[in-house]
Parts: structure tokens; sequence; C-alpha cells
């Protein structure tokens, strides 16, 4: 038997299948087989995965109409022969040793799965960074049941970073849901792997690079605003049938969690009739958010005047929009992991290319960040006049507010706190 199946599915992605397949290719462990479903690609992916298939083997490339991510993944599930499953999305790439690690981990502990870390990757800032939960140190490298449940639902969110034992889908019939297109099928999948497991774990190491800065990529569609809740619906469906109560709680608490995400990521005149939805399923399942305080304030929010809620938001936005739009250049002060997260937003905004610099203050040190420098705030004054200066850190900080005074002394005027990032624009990490 195989020791592990490699589903990849594609659709109009060949830009970035080559450095893909090459990836997968280059893994350590070679008693792979890979499996390519095209979807109904109307570019070079077919060609591509044609030829791929006619050097290697291991490659099996099956080619179908469109009908969508989870029948993709369906599709290929069924056609593996492999112990175990795993999953490559066809922009993303993979380190040499990560199926080699995550088998043996697989092995010497009979998991049902094990996942690993992830990393996640702006090709186009030669900038990485990697997602790491330090408060489940413990839990890492440990095998972890039923017992352990909730815990498994707090690890990063995704379905590609680990591989799963095909026998345990196979006889707990998990499925992808077929809906149209690409977003969020993944959801259910990971729903359903974490509820009917019984023996799991998580590794430190992080081996899957998750790539951000395709404009392409499904999470970034505008227009696509209920495949979130009808993926929470279906697999709602499955636990119910199943008799699972406390991971169905689970399910609808992540139902209600993913609604600000959702919020944030469709086209502005969309959010006011989306406010309806997530009135309706914080009624019903409201409850189960009540140790997120963080969370259940927003939502409150929501649902005590969703028109005024919707009307402030819009215009909150638009006025930041406007100010870096309208800015000759943008300038990242502070960069440390603030100031990062403040590049990602942006870059996840397509304004990558405004960036000029981090910039820090007189005295202190650091490295560039990925493609981007990072110059002393000082250096940068013949700038102030066609600038915007996004403040990478925590407002109301003593760093802040001496960086605030900074700013008024060298004449920057145009100034976006990160909160204004952070609340009106989406992203993931």
């Amino acid at each position: 038997m195989t020791k592990v199946s490699i589903i990849v599915p594609v659709y109009n992605v060949d830009q970035y299948l080559p450095a893909c397949f090459n990836s997968i290719l280059a893994q350590t462990l070679t008693d792979i087989e890979i499996i390519c479903v095209d979807d109904g690609s109307t570019d070079q992916s077919p060609a591509i995965l044609d030829e791929y298939a006619a050097k290697d083997k291991r490659v099996r490339v099956i080619h179908k109409g469109n009908r969508g991510y989870g029948h993709s993944m369906n599709v290929g599930i069924d056609a593996a022969s492999g112990e175990y499953v795993g999953i490559v999305e066809s922009d993303d790439c993979i380190l040499p040793n990560m199926y080699e690690t995550l088998y043996a981990a697989a092995k010497d502990n009979d998991l049902d799965l094990v996942k690993s870390d992830v990393i996640f990757w702006w090709e186009t800032l030669q900038y990485t960074c990697e997602y790491h939960r330090e408060d489940l140190n413990q839990y890492y490298g440990k095998v972890l049941n039923s017992s352990d449940r909730k815990r498994f639902f707090q690890f990063f969110m995704n379905t590609w970073t680990g591989i799963y034992k095909r026998s345990f889908l196979m006889e707990n019939n998990i499925r992808h849901h077929e809906t149209p297109g690409a977003a969020y099928q993944d959801n259910g999948f990971w729903i359903q792997t974490l509820s009917f497991c019984e023996r799991a774990m998580w590794l430190k190491d992080a081996f899957y690079l998750y790539r951000q800065d395709n404009p392409l990529a499904s999470i970034k569609n505008k227009s696509n605003v209920m495949t979130m809740v009808r993926e929470y619906e279906y697999v709602s469906r499955i636990l119910s049938e199943k008799h699972k109560e406390y991971e169905l709680d689970i399910c609808n608490y992540y139902r209600i969690f993913r609604h600000r995400g959702v919020f944030l990521r469709i086209a502005d005149d969309l959010k006011r009739g989306y406010c309806d939805t997530i009135i309706s399923d914080f009624r019903q399942y409201g409850k189960l958010a009540a140790e997120n305080t963080g969370l259940c304030e927003w939502l409150e929010n929501v649902c005590a005047n969703p028109d005024k809620f919707c009307a402030e938001f819009v215009q909150a936005k638009r006025n930041t929009l406007q100010k870096l739009e309208c800015a000759g250049q943008i300038i990242i002060y502070g960069a440390g992991w603030l100031g990062q997260t403040a590049m990602r937003i942006l870059a996840c905004q397509g304004m990558q290319e405004k960036i000029k610099c981090f910039a820090i203050s007189a005295g202190k040190t650091a490295e560039g960040v990925g493609s981007l420098p990072v110059r002393c705030i000082d250096d940068l004054a013949q700038y102030k006049h066609h600038s915007v200066v996004v403040m990478g850190v925590r407002e109301h900080s003593k760093s802040y507010c001496e960086m605030k005074e900074q700013l008024k002394i060298l004449g920057f005027m145009n100034t976006v706190d990160l909160s204004q990032l952070t609340d009106y624009f989406y992203y993931i990490y």
C-alpha cells in the first residue's frame, strides 16, 4: 500500500502550478501518489498536469467538468489508495520533509490524523511568518484523544497541513460539501475530521507554505456572502444525524465566530443584508460565545442597531482607505510583529507596492522585513508631505505616544493607527 496519497485540486492556477508540483516531487518520502483533480481548467493547467504525469509515474491526473472544490476533493479521496491522505492546494508549496515527518508520527502513534503548524507566505514580498500557538505548547507532540476534543479546535483551522488515515475517512463517511466554486468547503471537512477522530497529534514543525498573494484566491471573493453559512448548515446536519451534541455546539460556536471575518471580507454594499443573518444566528447561538467577550461585544454592537453600525463602519473604512490611496507612499512605523501585521493587511488590500519601508526610532536597530528595508524615521523627513505613516504599535502605549511626538516634530501629519486596519479590513493572520 502506498504510504501517502496527496490530493491536489486544480482550477486555473498555471502561474503557480509548477512551483507547487516541484515541491511535492521533492518530498523525502518517496512512497507517495499524487492525485491531481483538474476541475475543468481553461488555462494551461491541464497541459502542465499531463506533462508532469508523463514524467513521473506517481502522478495521476483526473480531468473533469467544473463542479467546484468540494467535488474535486471527494473525487480525489475516492481515487486514493494510500494508507494516509494529504492535501496540497495548487497555489501553495511544501517543504521537502513534510510527509516523511507526518507519516512517521502517524505510524508510530497509530493516529487518525496528525497536523503541523503553517507558514504564511507572500512571495511578492519575499516574506514568511510562522503561525504557532504558544499557549498550546503543552499539547504539541502528544497523542490527544476524545477527552481533548475542545482542544483540537483551538489549533489553526486548516485541512492541508496534515495527513488523515484513509480508513478513518471511509469509516466515518467524511466528505467535502459539493457546492459550486471553491469557497469554504474545507470548513466542513475540518469540523468532521476533528469531531470524529479518536487519536490525533499536532507537531510544532511547520512545513506548509500557505500563499497569501494570489489575487484570484477564493477567500478574496467579495461577492461570496452565504457560502460560509451554508457550509456550517451542512456540517450541523451531519453532526445532528450522528447525535454529536458536544461537537454540534462547537460547530455552532464557529458558525457565529466566522461572521466577523465574512462581514469584513464581503463588499460594503452587501454588509447590511448580511447583518440579518448575523442577528438571527446570534439570537440562536449567542450563548455559545459567552466566554469570547471580544466577539460577543462585536456581535452585540451589530445586533443593537445594524443600520447605524454598517453606516458608521463603511464611512470609517472609506476614510481610512482614501487616506491610504491618496498618499504617494506608505511608511510603517515599527518593524516588530504589529508593524508586520500592518504590512500583511496592506498587502491583502493590494497596496504592497505603495509600502516604501519600515521605520524605527533613532538608536534602535532592526533587520529588513522580507524585501522591505528598515530605516530610521529621522532620515525620512523628506517624504513627510506625500506619505502616510501607519503606526505599527498599540495605540496609547508609551511607544505610541513617543512615536507620535517624533512624527509631529518631523512634520509628518498624515497617520493611520493600526486599529484602523485591523478593525475595517479582512485578513487572516
